[in-house]
């Protein structure tokens, strides 16, 4: 039975259990061999505690922030990351992955020492995700930034990766559209970008 599981056996049942992890299983610790700092996002809190298990399952170094983390510790985590070194004998980084929720990740954070950002679950906002990415993007990125973003074929999240791209279309007809009317540089987007805000929210995951 289950109780009878070896820690081991445990976690290989649960990286089984969902394709998206069987494919992070794979893919980051071989990132994170090759020196590569990863950004792992989720909407949910429950899904970041299944990524600490596994993490600390498979000896991957990492740190977290969500929503409830106090400030204190939030900013200490994002310190320990941009400071971690990549080890000249071996190429891997000493810590090459950081857990974040997508909306308390998508703010203030400077995490440009990472570059590649993985998203494990679409946000119905598009600048939610939009935002977050950008954490890589920050003043000192010296290297390209790979974005992959994970999706379950034929279920809801083709739909809402669908959903999302026509959003982002429509916002860029509306800024073309405002532009040709004579509207000032940016008055549209602005616009655009306050009427998805308030459809955001302030909360965090």
């Amino acid at each position: 039975g289950a109780a009878a599981l070896t820690p081991a056996a445990r976690l290989d049942r649960l990286v089984r259990s969902s394709g998206k992890l069987a494919l992070l299983d794979r893919l980051v610790p071989r990132l994170a061999a090759r020196g590569h700092r990863v950004l792992l996002y989720s909407q949910f809190t429950r899904v970041l505690d299944i990524f600490e298990d596994w993490a600390g399952g498979r000896g991957i170094p990492a740190v977290r922030v969500d929503g409830s983390t106090p400030g204190p510790v939030r900013q200490a985590a994002i310190d320990a990351f941009n400071a971690a070194r990549v080890d000249p004998a071996t190429g891997a980084s000493a810590l090459p992955l950081f857990l974040l929720s997508t909306r308390a990740g998508g703010l203030g954070i400077n995490l440009a020492t990472a570059d590649t950002v993985i998203i494990h679950d679409a946000d119905w906002n598009p600048h939610a995700d939009l935002q977050a990415t950008a954490r890589a993007h920050r003043l000192g990125q010296t290297r390209p930034v790979l974005v992959l973003r994970l999706a379950t074929r034929a279920t809801i999240e083709e739909r809402m990766m669908e959903k999302a791209k026509e959003k982002l279309k429509l916002e860029r007809r509306v800024v073309v559209s405002g532009r040709a009317r004579g509207s000032p540089p940016g008055a549209a987007k602005r616009k655009s970008r306050a009427g998805s805000a308030e459809e955001a929210g302030e909360g965090e995951a």
